[in-house]
């Protein structure tokens, strides 16, 4: 039998809003005409995204 490729969880984890998050998330809830859990739902893809990447040589 063959073994199954290992999978990368492709979800945020849903942490509690505190602090700057929430209230960034407020901002561009109001400018974007979306809910704060949507926006804060963004931000936290954005953040996952931004710590992933790593420059080479550094």
């Amino acid at each position: 039998m063959g073994k199954k490729a290992k999978h990368k969880a492709k979800k945020v984890m849903d942490y509690p809003m505190e602090g700057e998050l929430e209230t960034e998330a407020a901002y561009y809830a109001r400018k974007c005409g979306i809910t704060t859990e949507e926006a804060a739902k963004i931000i936290r893809q954005a953040l996952a995204l931004k710590l992933t990447i790593v420059p080479r040589g550094r």
